[in-house]
């Protein structure tokens, strides 16, 4: 927000002195168009300013100016900087989602993603869906309760006790797998009055 601030207040002042600049040349008195001052003073400076940008923006391929910036510690991408998947992670054969129990780790594309703390089979979400959810807490500073459909399991290996999700490390929220389902409501839910 304080880049915006910035740009729009820059923007303003460099617009207020330009207005004054040209005001300062007005000649009022002048009725002919092609003979006003300030009209002339505007183009040239206009002309001046596309030719410096444009210069700036050619000399500067891929230089300065094209440099990615970001304000802040967080990626602008908004990934998660996860540690990288150990190549331990996938030790001996593979097993099924039925292997999965607390303990695992869970590992997105992008490395370690949260520990598996229970499977909850025949969870009642929204519509009456009966759906098998991964119960589970983020790693790295992750979300605290992360709520995982068992569909999102592209791989178990017990020996390793290593469970693959076929998501990136920051999708979690996207999916909505931070909520929980509307059985787990922690919100007291109204009381129903009888029709009759």
């Amino acid at each position: 927000m304080l880049v915006a601030v910035i740009a729009a207040a820059f923007t303003g002042v460099f617009i207020y002195s330009i207005g004054h600049l040209l005001l300062h040349f007005a000649d009022h008195s002048v009725t002919q168009e092609l003979r006003r001052q300030e009209l002339w003073i505007g183009l040239v400076l206009t002309f001046g300013i596309l030719a410096v940008a444009s210069f700036l923006a050619r000399r500067s391929a891929h230089g300065r100016l094209d440099k990615q910036v970001a304000i802040g510690k967080s990626p602008m991408s908004g990934e998660l900087n996860l540690d990288p998947i150990p190549l331990s992670a996938k030790y001996g054969p593979e097993g099924t989602v039925a292997d999965l129990s607390a303990g695992y780790t869970l590992y997105a594309r992008n490395g370690a993603f949260g520990e598996t703390i229970d499977v909850l089979k025949s969870v009642e979400d929204i519509g009456g869906i009966q759906r098998t959810l991964i119960y589970a807490k983020g790693l790295y500073g992750g979300q605290n309760e992360l709520w995982i459909p068992i569909e999102a399991v592209s791989g178990v290996y017990p020996e390793s006790k290593s469970a693959f999700l076929a998501i990136g490390g920051d999708e979690a929220e996207t999916f909505g797998w931070n909520r929980p389902p509307a059985a787990f409501s922690r919100v007291e839910r109204p009381k129903e009055t009888p029709l009759y």
